[in-house]
């Protein structure tokens, strides 16, 4: 007959034998989540994709410049962006582009020639795709008028994984540096005395049509659902969530994070939204006026893109540090 301390002793074998036994089952079931993404690539894109269909795709074909995420979809498929829209076919879903530089534009393309007067010529490119599905992207872009560069950059996209959650990251990195004397500008906004339009450049969103009952939220507090063309008012981060179409409480979100590292910090943001028509927004550090360089400047800007399912709190944006 057994002691009662011989009995404790067979019984705690037993249970660790049987955890052993089971605990291998947990690992195809996070290796099941993993194996429904896969990645695509060639020389003009690279794609995150779940289960066949993309997550984010970005697109970077040499013969049109300009880097742009299109589709961008949060981590359960929900569709953010647009690309190329008849009303604004330069607009390209997420995507960097200056104004003006030296008086060039560089954002509006030439619909007969698909490129901006200013091209913003990809050079060269640099994918690097990671088994947890996050990926860094490096770029050599080069700013050019009449075939002359005038400003060179190097971007560094972070792009976190989406795999068991409901947002990822994309981190901009950017470094431009001036091969002349520059002044980059926009058109000069209403707020300060110039079009009712002008305001914008830099890193930019275009919503997709397929979002509806947009809310636009910033770190300052500002809320709106209303029509607005311009704002204009300085915050750390603004955020867009809209209820997806055809859905009864679906809800999917975008955050564009400004960095304390960037000069003018924090920016002023232009809005355009008109319902059921347009949705597009910008950290716009040229709003309030020009920056001028010398020859053998530098400027360096970091951005930080929340990509989200659902709603989030204020706290909840608040929390993340760019």
């Amino acid at each position: 007959m057994k002691t009662p301390l011989q009995l404790l002793y067979i019984t705690l074998c037993t249970v660790l034998i049987f955890s052993c036994k089971d605990s291998p089952k947990e690992a195809p079931a996070k290796a099941s989540a993993k194996s429904d993404y896969a990645w695509d690539k060639n020389d003009k894109m690279a794609a995150l994709l779940h289960n066949g269909k993309v997550i984010w795709k970005l697109n970077f074909d040499k013969g049109q410049d300009k880097p742009y995420f299109h589709p961008l979809k949060t981590p359960n498929g929900h569709e953010l962006t647009l690309e190329r829209p008849e009303d604004h076919p330069w607009h390209r879903g997420l995507w960097f582009s200056w104004k003006d530089i030296n008086g060039v534009n560089y954002w509006e393309e030439d619909p007969a020639k698909g490129v901006a007067e200013g091209r913003s010529i990809i050079r060269s490119i640099n994918v690097e795709t990671h088994s947890d599905f996050s990926a860094k992207v490096t770029f050599d872009i080069s700013y050019e008028e009449n075939g002359l560069p005038v400003i060179t950059e190097t971007r560094k996209l972070l792009i976190g994984s989406p795999v068991e959650k409901d947002q990822y990251t994309i981190h901009w990195d950017q470094t431009f540096n001036f091969l002349k004397d520059v002044r980059l500008y926009l058109e000069k906004p209403a707020k300060h005395g110039g079009v009712e339009w002008g305001g914008y450049a830099g890193l930019s969103f275009r919503g997709s049509d397929s979002l509806t009952d947009q809310r636009f939220l910033a770190s300052n507090g500002w809320e709106n659902t209303a029509d607005i063309t311009g704002y204009g008012e300085k915050a750390q981060w603004m955020d867009m969530t809209a209820k997806v179409v055809g859905s009864d409480n679906v809800y999917a979100g975008l955050t564009i994070y400004d960095s304390p590292k960037n000069p003018r910090y924090p920016s002023p943001w232009y809005v355009w939204f008109a319902k059921g028509v347009h949705t597009f927004f910008t950290p716009s550090i040229l709003f309030d006026g020009p920056m001028n360089f010398k020859k053998g400047d530098t400027l360096s800007l970091e951005y930080l893109v929340l990509v989200h399912d659902g709603k989030k709190t204020m706290e909840q944006l608040r929390s993340i540090k760019p």
